[in-house]
């Protein structure tokens, strides 16, 4: 029996060190005017529970696509739901010809919340008389 236990405890132990959360970043999409490009859907990697982690959703010749996710949780002892939250932070950043821009969104997903957002900014670039307004949108799923 306690060569069970002891074999149980270690395979839990060695589960909940290589446990990741994953965040998934689908249907993304960058439109300027009528042009309509389609981004990658890609993956987060964050070992364990909280961290942050960077990935590239679309490389073009002039526009590049990335964010960032950091996520963390909260231990509130006075409150059952604020201590069962998730805080996700991401930075969405765009290079266009050379200039960068960006955007930082925070989301909280509370207690049994679905963990999906759906992302939508818009960007503008101004050279001159020039200017481009891209709009970004993306699915994001927390697991």
């Amino acid at each position: 029996m306690l060569r069970y236990t002891t074999l149980l405890a270690i395979a839990t132990i060695s589960i909940s060190i290589h446990a990741q959360t994953v965040y998934r970043i689908s249907n993304a999409t960058i439109t300027e005017k009528d042009q309509v490009q389609k981004g990658m859907d890609v993956s987060a990697m964050i070992k364990g529970a909280e961290g942050s982690d960077r990935v590239v959703i679309f490389a073009g010749q002039d526009v590049t696509l990335e964010s960032r996710v950091k996520v963390s949780t909260q231990n509130v002892k006075r409150s059952s739901v604020k201590s069962s939250a998730v805080n996700a932070i991401f930075e969405i950043d765009l290079r266009v010809d050379g200039k960068k821009d960006n955007r930082r969104v925070e989301k909280i997903y509370y207690m049994d919340q679905e963990r999906r957002s759906h992302f939508k900014e818009k960007f503008v670039f101004k050279e001159g008389n020039k200017v481009r307004v891209i709009t970004v949108e993306f699915d994001g799923t927390l697991e």
